[in-house]
């Protein structure tokens, strides 16, 4: 016997937003069953549905979407060209409701998990302290891992998933990476007590040409900055010495070793304890970006976007 004749459906007025909306996932899976099973009376009893109920909410949803998705034949069903094209995206749908669901199981069990954050030196002595004291207190099912690294490591960590997400300089590119603004890091001119440059309301780059300079390892987004800058700006940088931390940036100009830029927050509270003096860098990439870098939001657990949403609504 030839196939019956597909149902007649009215033409759909739902599109976008209004028909997504309008879309039930129980009748979703009803029909990616039938599709599976080619028949509705299997796919009714593997979905637990009466098979009056389950034929109900096929042709409610042939209505919504304007087309008919099942051909229906004497010994069951198959899809028609429309209902093809909506079984390629079911697959991602119903991963993506598979991910809700066990992200808030996650938040049903108490918000459990363990993340790996991977940090360069500017976020670990200045905004992060801070931020993660009013995390962790309040999510003792989260285990947090906090290791201080260079920011181009942090990059390649978190691409590689060695870390779940990092805290980096947004002056570097991260190809491949999902960046998520999170503060402005403001940098100063750090001088020994006494230097001619602490006359100034406001020190200028281009003020520290020839001045002996404190620098940092090359490796660090900071110390690439500078040189960066030098260059274009045709500022000779007189690096006197170069230390790993900001411990010893603060210490070498201490000692009258030369003068330094450091983020504000990693100068200022030392000033009032130690022999150095700190003014406003005036240039306008004195004030950098710190992102937030992570793989695809999607790929992230349940723990991770928890702290993610602790920290950008911390520095909001």
């Amino acid at each position: 016997m030839s196939p019956a004749p597909v149902r007649p459906v009215r033409p759909g007025t739902l599109r976008g937003a209004a028909l997504a909306r309008r879309l039930d996932p129980t009748s979703l899976r009803l029909f990616r069953a039938a599709v599976e099973e080619r028949s509705l009376a299997a796919a009714a009893e593997r979905e637990a549905i009466a098979l009056s109920a389950a034929s109900r909410r096929i042709a409610e949803l042939e209505d919504r979407l304007g087309s008919a998705l099942l051909r229906r034949h004497d010994r069951g069903v198959t899809p028609t060209a429309a209902g093809e094209a909506l079984m390629t995206h079911l697959g991602g749908l119903f991963d993506l409701f598979d991910r809700i669901g066990a992200d808030m199981d996650a938040f049903a069990a108490g918000e459990r998990g363990h993340v790996r954050l991977h940090a360069n030196m500017s976020a670990v002595s200045g905004f992060l302290p801070e931020a993660l004291a009013g995390f962790l207190p309040g999510h003792s099912g989260i285990r947090l891992t906090l290791e201080e690294r260079y920011s181009a490591d942090i990059l390649r960590a978190v691409a590689s998933g060695a870390a779940d997400l990092g805290l980096v300089s947004g002056t570097l590119p991260a190809p491949g990476l999902h960046v998520t603004p999170w503060r402005e890091d403001r940098l100063a001119v750090v001088l020994p007590a006494g230097h001619p440059l602490l006359d100034r309301v406001v020190v200028a780059f281009a003020d520290l040409d020839g001045v002996p300079f404190v620098g940092q390892s090359e490796e660090t987004a900071l110390q690439k900055l500078f040189r960066a800058r030098a260059a274009a700006q045709g500022v000779t940088l007189n690096e006197r010495v170069n230390v790993s931390g900001f411990d010893g940036v603060r210490r070498m100009v201490e000692a009258g070793l030369g003068a330094a830029i450091l983020p504000t927050t990693a100068a200022q509270p030392y000033a009032a304890v130690m022999r150095i003096g700190l003014r406003p860098l005036s240039d306008s990439w004195a004030l950098r970006p710190l992102v937030i870098v992570t793989r695809a939001p999607s790929t992230l657990s349940a723990a991770a976007r928890i702290l993610i949403a602790h920290l950008t609504r911390a520095a909001g």
